[in-house]
């Protein structure tokens, strides 16, 4: 008798014994069902029937001459034989299984032209199934009486079906698939499995995931195979939701105290903490499962190890993420636990750690390498700036041109800016805008280039990108103001012109002479001595040279208190570029 299937009541398969193992999957068509009164149907054999709308109209097959519904092959070839006993045996067996049959009268006559059909068992195994209709058509024009046996006929139909159930499958036609396959009832067993999978996933790909469920439920109460009822529920586990795949495993056969699909569980655990990693704590599990993962990164499952450690990182626990993908970075090549490591050691307070570490894996993954480069732009960026030592700049030079790491070039175009070599930082200022153009490298490139008395090419880069970035938009001040650079004589004759104050001449002339040579530093230093007796065109040279020499912080007080008493254009300019300085604060390279 066949299985059919109730879709909305699935769990009453696990009622049935293993001897229903083969009964099929039914399906039943939409106008079946219709053609019932719409009353409750009575439950056959414990399961009702699934009741399933055709997505298109099945197209028209060649078919098979009508296969008889008595088997009288043997009973030909017995005749084919002349073993008339046989024959007479052949025939009280069928009239027995059949009452209402009648053995062919001209049986002997036909039997000295009975066919063998091995050549056309042979085309069906080769899956030739065009030339096998073609032989069998052949064959019935020289001989009108033959007719395949009822066994051919069966298994070339199903043949067919099955073939066109994988085609609609593998197109991903989710309506076609269903569509044969409720033609089909006799296939959906479990020696068919795989039409029975195609068919869940099938229901699961049109949305239908009850139905879905309802296949595979019809697998796990009837196959027994413990490699395909565990590769069921895996199946499962990909195109379910959480509840539906947690009923599956719970009609698992336990061993002991372990459970058949134990192992799917546990990939449940790690899908919900990959989500919470991210953020999604929609499957969250619960410490229970979550002390099983780390039971498995204990017993060396370096890739839970990681996991946990992006869970951990994620709750910026970072001594536990560290100390989890330290032990996933036991199995070798882990690029992804070494950039989590190197991570957790830089927001753990251990940069240095994480730079040599990122540095010492440098050949895993470019990934890494970028981790070396965010690293040493937060170092030498921002307020608390660290100088570069030469092996440190050549190592990061390494990495930035062999990436083409804009904000690796943008970082240490700031850098070498900051430290007065505002040559070469316009060359690193220039392959950041080339590599990935950003506000911070196009700025520093658009300074640096006024620096160096390149102000018509400054002016083009900012008509060029005043519309992307703001900071631009507002850098058209250089236009209007040569760099203080080289105007030190014109601020102290204005100075003096305004009275110069109670300071010496002669520290005066001294710290133009210093400002004049580039030595910011000493200049600045006599300044400082004398900052209470000087005029404010001498205040403006001070704020200029601490500010060339690097010392931004007192010169941008030095420019606001000038602003406040004696506000111009050279003022608002000095005071503007000492904001630049503050471009380049480790935040603005954390996850650029």
């Amino acid at each position: 008798m066949s299985l059919k299937l109730l879709m909305s009541t699935g769990l009453a398969l696990l009622w049935l014994a293993p001897a229903l193992a083969q009964t099929p999957f039914k399906l039943e068509t939409a106008a079946a069902r219709a053609a019932e009164p719409a009353v409750p149907r009575p439950v056959t054999g414990g399961v009702a029937g699934l009741q399933i709308r055709r997505a298109t109209p099945e197209p028209a097959l060649p078919q098979v001459p009508a296969a008889k519904l008595v088997d009288e092959s043997a009973l030909r070839f017995y005749a084919s034989q002349g073993d008339t006993a046989r024959v007479a045996a052949e025939v009280r067996r069928l009239k027995t299984l059949n009452p209402s049959w009648q053995p062919p009268q001209n049986l002997f006559e036909a039997a000295g032209t009975a066919i063998d059909e091995q050549p056309l068992w042979a085309l069906l195994a080769e899956k030739r199934f065009e030339a096998l209709r073609e032989e069998i058509a052949n064959l019935q024009s020289h001989q009108p009486s033959y007719m395949p046996s009822s066994d051919l006929s069966t298994k070339l139909v199903q043949a067919e079906q099955r073939q066109r159930i994988v085609a609609a499958g593998d197109d991903q036609d989710w309506h076609l698939v269903i569509d044969i396959a409720s033609e089909a009832q006799d296939l959906l067993t479990c020696r068919e499995i795989d039409l029975l999978w195609r068919v869940a996933e099938a229901f699961s790909g049109i949305g239908d995931a009850p139905r879905a469920s309802d296949v595979y439920r019809y697998i796990l109460a009837q196959c027994d195979n413990p490699k395909e009822r565990l590769a069921t529920v895996q199946k499962a586990s990909v195109a379910l939701p959480a509840a539906s795949i947690h009923e599956l495993i719970a009609m698992g056969r336990r061993r002991g105290a372990s459970g058949e699909f134990d192992p799917v569980l546990l990939d449940l655990i790690r899908r919900g903490v990959g989500k919470a990693a991210g953020g999604d704590l929609s499957e969250m599990p619960g410490e229970r499962e979550i002390k099983q993962l780390e039971a498995s990164a204990r017993r060396g499952n370096a890739d839970d190890a990681a996991l946990l450690g992006w869970l951990t990182f994620s709750r910026k626990e970072y001594t536990l993420a560290r100390d989890w993908f330290t032990m996933a970075t036991r199995r070798p090549g882990h690029a992804k636990a070494i950039e989590g490591l190197i991570l957790a050691l830089r927001q753990g307070g251990n940069p240095e750690q994480a730079e040599a570490l990122a540095y010492q894996h440098r050949e895993i993954d470019p990934l890494i390498r970028k981790q070396f480069v965010e690293i040493v732009a937060s170092d030498i960026t921002g307020p608390a700036a660290k100088a570069l030592t030469p092996e440190r700049q050549a190592q990061l030079e390494a990495f930035i041109l062999r990436d083409q790491s804009a904000l690796g070039a943008q970082a240490l175009g700031w850098s070498l800016y900051n430290s007065g070599r505002i040559e070469p930082a316009r060359g690193w200022f220039e392959r950041a805008v080339t590599w990935g153009p950003g506000e911070d490298a196009v700025v520093g490139l658009i300074v640096a280039m006024h620096r160096t008395g390149q102000r018509a090419e400054a002016v083009a880069m900012v008509d060029r990108y005043k519309d992307q970035f703001p900071a631009v938009a507002s850098l058209g001040r250089l236009q209007a103001n040569p760099h203080a650079s080289g105007s030190g004589r014109l601020i102290a004759g204005r100075g003096r012109g305004g009275g110069g104050g109670g300071m010496p001449s002669g520290a005066m002339r001294e710290s133009i002479k210093l400002y004049e040579a580039g030595r910011y530093q000493e200049a600045a230093a006599i300044l400082d001595r004398h900052q209470s007796s000087i005029s404010g065109g001498m205040q403006e040279l001070r704020a200029w040279a601490h500010y060339n020499a690097a010392d931004h912080q007192t010169a941008r007080k030095i420019f606001s208190d000038l602003k406040q008493r004696r506000p111009s254009k050279s003022v608002e300019h000095g005071e503007f570029l000492t904001e630049i300085q503050a471009r380049g604060n480790p935040h603005r390279w954390w996850y650029n």
